[in-house]
């Protein structure tokens, strides 16, 4: 009986060092693909910081063609008024949570943008999703998607995935 107590013991152990091993290995997937986009960003990469957007979201803009355009775009706009995007902090993914067969979590994110008058620091959070169980992650920043309209654009988004208030950006003046 005592033997018996003791295996099962060491297989409830088991089991659960597995579940955390693999809940370890998603929390550093995701925080490496968060980075890569970081990366992308950074790198003015249109086409590959699209491979991480929801398809969902670039269909709703209008199509993966018409989202390369327009972040272009917006690239060589802030480029012509010397606005550059100067760091990306990513912080580490929340609880992942499985709604509905998709994996989901939110992780932190800092933005350093440049200005001609200083550099604006923006948090916010990213939140993380991935339809094929963990493989590719998908980002949507919440200073681009608000709670309402990012449960709008996804609706299949998890009630218990905590989406924090977003914070004043601060402007941090250059030195004279």
């Amino acid at each position: 009986m005592r033997i018996r107590k003791i295996v099962l013991l060491l297989i409830t152990f088991a089991v659960i060092h597995r579940f955390a091993a693999a809940q370890q290995g998603l929390e550093t997937t995701i925080k490496i693909q968060a980075m890569e986009m970081a990366k992308a960003i950074l790198a003015k990469d249109v086409e590959k910081t699209v491979q991480y957007l929801p398809p969902k979201l670039v269909e709703a803009s209008g199509g993966k063609a018409k989202v390369l355009v327009v972040r272009d775009s917006l690239n060589k706009f802030m480029q012509q008024f010397g606005v550059d995007v100067k760091k990306i902090i990513i912080g580490n993914p929340a609880k992942i949570i499985n709604y509905k067969e998709v994996l989901q979590t939110t992780l932190p994110q800092t933005t350093h943008i440049k200005f001609m008058q200083g550099t604006m620091v923006i948090e916010s959070t990213l939140v993380a999703i991935s339809e094929d169980k963990g493989k590719h992650w998908y980002f949507i920043d919440t200073a681009i998607y608000r709670s309402g309209k990012l449960k709008e654009a996804l609706p299949n988004l998890s009630p218990e995935l905590v989406i924090p208030p977003m914070k004043k950006p601060e402007m941090v003046p250059d030195n004279p």
